[in-house]
């Protein structure tokens, strides 16, 4: 079939093996009789129809909606039911906990919990009005069983809630993490985006050559840019720090900072992907808060730093420097950010140490 669900059929299923209890007490009772027969047809009727329910009960009937199409398959396996308790009598009560299972799994506990509290009760009742002498031996079936079933069904609704909840809150942190990227990337772009249009402007009178210069450097950041924001949010990008260091070059001597940085960033070892993020977004920082006439970037193994001469941090981190913080911390380093005399310095320190 090809909307029938194995799985779930499969594991309604394992629990079936409880009904051979009844079949061979009518065995060892009764013996090959007619009533024994029919009891164990009855009980395997009545397994086929449980477990082609779980398989088939998302899916079919299709003409029905979804309440309706369980409470089908329930009247279904309740006309088993009543057929079976008809020949085999008390020994029914192995049946309760199934029904117990039909109706919490699919039912909110508003709605599951009177149900099965009712069902118990109503087959207990039943059983000492028409078979007393059967109690209290069906208890294990009306009462114990469903009892098991019902916190079977809990710990199962729990299990799901916390791993939606652990979903949501994996989404909510990629949706964190794709923002930070979005902003580190357009905020340095921009960034240089703006100086060199603001230099191009002084230009296009005194020097219209060097201004159509800027102007197609532009052009080709926004592309950059452009690119590579498709790039972050597809999660394909991985940033190159060597590339990072010439970018912060060019961005710092647009600026009309001076710009001192390494010449060899193999020395970054496994942290280069790391380290690229954090001269982009100390760099970017530089420009756009410090007002410094310098900015100095060194790096090792074990240690990154944005150093700068301007008027220094305010103390207060805003996204950029938040989403940093939060890669640094992720990779199991410590992000440091001091005002110094002058300026600023942001470390990143690999080693555990501040």
């Amino acid at each position: 079939m090809k909307n029938f669900d194995g799985s779930s059929s499969l594991m309604a299923s394992i629990w079936l093996v409880v009904l051979v209890v009844p079949a061979l007490v009518l065995v060892v009772t009764e013996g090959v009789t007619g009533r024994t027969v029919a009891g164990i047809a009855l009980l395997i009727l009545f397994s086929a129809v449980y477990a082609v329910a779980f398989g088939m009960i998302d899916q079919w009937p299709q003409r029905l909606t979804i309440s309706r199409r369980y409470l089908f398959w329930f009247t279904l396996l309740a006309l088993v039911a009543v057929a079976t308790a008809a020949v085999i009598g008390s020994l029914a009560a192995f049946l309760v906990p199934f029904f117990v299972a039909v109706l919490a799994f699919p039912l909110p506990l508003v709605l599951s919990l009177p149900a099965t509290v009712a069902l118990v009760l109503g087959s207990t009742g039943l059983i000492y009005l028409t078979e007393p002498e059967a109690m209290p031996g069906v208890l294990g079936g009306t009462l114990a069983s469903p009892l098991m079933v019902y916190a079977v069904v809990l710990v199962t609704r729990r299990y799901e809630e916390r791993a939606h909840l652990e979903h949501e809150l994996a989404i909510a942190r990629e949706r964190e993490s794709i923002a930070a990227d979005v902003h580190d990337l357009l905020g340095h772009s921009l960034t240089v985006v703006t100086l060199k249009s603001e230099l191009a402007g002084r230009l296009i009178d005194t020097d219209p050559s060097a201004a159509k210069n800027e102007l197609e450097q532009i052009t080709r950041l926004s592309r950059t840019a452009l690119a590579e924001v498709r790039s972050t949010v597809t999660r394909m990008r991985s940033p190159d720090l060597a590339g990072e260091v010439e970018a912060a070059r060019r961005a710092l001597t647009t600026a009309g900072i001076e710009a001192v940085l390494p010449g060899d960033v193999s020395v970054a070892g496994v942290n280069a992907h790391l380290y690229s993020w954090v001269v982009r977004e100390g760099v970017t920082n530089v420009i756009r808060h410090s007002r410094a006439r310098r900015c100095e970037v060194t790096m090792s193994t074990d240690r990154v730093e944005v150093v700068d001469d301007g008027v220094g941090w305010d103390g207060e981190r805003g996204n950029g420097l938040s989403g940093l913080g939060r890669r640094v911390e992720d990779a199991g380093g410590t992000l440091t950010v001091t005002a110094v005399e002058p300026g600023t310095r942001l470390s990143v320190s690999m080693t555990g140490e501040s």
